[in-house]
């Protein structure tokens, strides 16, 4: 089987695996009226009603698989998310709002969910199922901040090469259902289960902790505003508020977490990286797991990308790297940073290796394409010249998923309702030149 071929089985197989409602039922038990999560035992018995909230890109999976566990015991269900409603019990108020910019809908389902917790006593317990996506589907501007304004600065800050712990600084200063803030609505007891969408599995970043607390402050949301060149060109209504806030006249971010909410991260980029290596060892391919996580400008990291493949000196060997790749988007094509990376790549190969890439996003969408992400080798861009087509345009208009569709090397496996950021899988192919000079 050819390293391509290979590759492009491995991330089928793994979007298979990593599904939301595997991962819940490998990790969660429920018997004798205990919910256990991953180890830890909470007696449900004591409390009147159970209640099952959410959010995330992921929330109709996981919501499905924790329904399935728990049955009756379930109360009511109220959950947010980016697609069209699957077949879920009677009972269940499922809002589908937008996504990767906040709208109206956001602002609907981020009232919606403030109201239930509100309403929601000591003697209640609720499960509230975070995962990516939450920040945009989940919305509401602090009171002298308009929807358009938050519209402008988020898109703003996509578009402008932010990492995502970044974003969301400025996202939870700018909101009232953020940092902690939604989890300040309510008198009840609850856990949260997490798919975590950001490196290192920080509960102050994942979905904008909408109950968990915040360590950033304003002052950190202008100084990486300012850092990135985007400050000065924001709506006057968020420079301002910023400002106020940061002068003291709005109240912080919730500092510590809130008593009798606690957090479970039931799966991570990690995961993923790990149940790849495991894929293409059980394939007969020795694999590394970069430490250094897939974070920064994609055309640097093309570069580094392929100095270390083409320095790599040993047998048939896949790198596995996980995160996410940042695009300083100037052009108005379709595509996202990990096609964008992949075009990268591929125009900075040249003929010392033999080299399969494939770079993807878990969630099945990447950036405003309907591709995951592209699978190329080292005869990709030979193949492209002799279709005429010239892929340092493709790169320069932004347009990267045009490119991949005319050669047939886009990732296509849909939406998978899930998230656990992005994975590169980089086989370097044996140094044949090398090795007929040994012989």
């Amino acid at each position: 089987m050819s390293s391509k071929k290979l590759l492009f089985n491995t991330f089928d197989r793994l979007i298979e695996e990593i599904k939301p409602q595997n991962l819940i039922a490998e990790q969660c038990r429920y018997a004798d009226e205990t919910l256990t999560v991953n180890g830890t035992a909470i007696a449900l018995k004591p409390y009147k009603k159970i209640h099952l909230f959410g959010s995330g890109k992921a929330v109709l999976p996981m919501a499905e698989a924790v329904q399935g566990l728990l049955g009756e015991k379930i109360a009511e269900t109220l959950i947010v998310g980016a697609y069209e409603e699957s077949d879920l019990p009677g009972g269940t108020r499922y809002i589908r709002s937008t996504h990767p910019l906040p709208t109206s809908k956001s602002v609907k389902a981020a009232k919606a969910l403030r109201e239930k917790l509100e309403s929601l006593d000591e003697e209640d317990f609720f499960i509230y199922l975070l995962s990516g996506g939450n920040s945009a589907l989940v919305e509401l501007p602090e009171a002298s901040i308009t929807l358009e304004e938050l519209q402008t600065t988020t898109s703003m800050m996509l578009k402008g090469g932010m990492p995502i712990e970044a974003i969301n600084c400025v996202r939870k200063h700018l909101s009232r259902v953020k940092g902690g803030k939604l989890a300040q609505c309510t008198k009840a007891k609850g856990i949260v289960l997490v798919l975590s969408d950001v490196l290192g599995d920080d509960l102050h970043a994942i979905g904008s902790a909408p109950l968990y607390f915040d360590t950033t402050t304003f002052e950190d949301a202008i100084t990486s505003l300012q850092s990135f060149g985007l400050f000065d060109g924001l709506p006057q209504g968020v420079q301002h508020f910023l400002r106020e806030g940061a002068a003291g006249k709005h109240p912080e971010t919730p500092k510590s977490e809130k008593k009798g909410i606690r957090h479970f991260i039931l799966g991570s980029n990690a995961l993923v990286l790990n149940r790849a290596g495991e894929l293409l060892e059980a394939a007969g391919l020795a694999t590394t797991l970069v430490s250094k996580p897939l974070q920064g400008d994609a055309r640097e990291l093309a570069a580094e990308l392929v100095d270390l493949a083409e320095s790599y000196e040993g047998e048939r060997h896949c790198f596995i790297l996980g995160g996410e790749a940042t695009v300083n988007v100037k052009g108005e094509g379709r595509g996202g940073r990990n096609q964008h990376l992949a075009l990268c790549v591929m125009l900075a190969l040249s003929d010392k290796r033999e080299v399969s890439f494939l770079s993807a996003a878990t969630d099945g969408v990447d950036g405003n394409s309907d591709a995951a992400g592209a699978l190329i080798d080292t005869n990709s861009r030979v193949n492209a010249k002799a279709l005429g087509i010239d892929p340092k345009y493709y790169l320069e208009t932004f347009d990267s998923n045009a490119f991949f569709a005319k050669t047939g090397e886009l990732l296509m496996p849909g939406p998978t309702r899930n998230n656990l950021l992005d994975i590169v899988m980089m086989v370097v192919e044996p140094n044949i030149k090398q090795g007929e000079l040994n012989g």
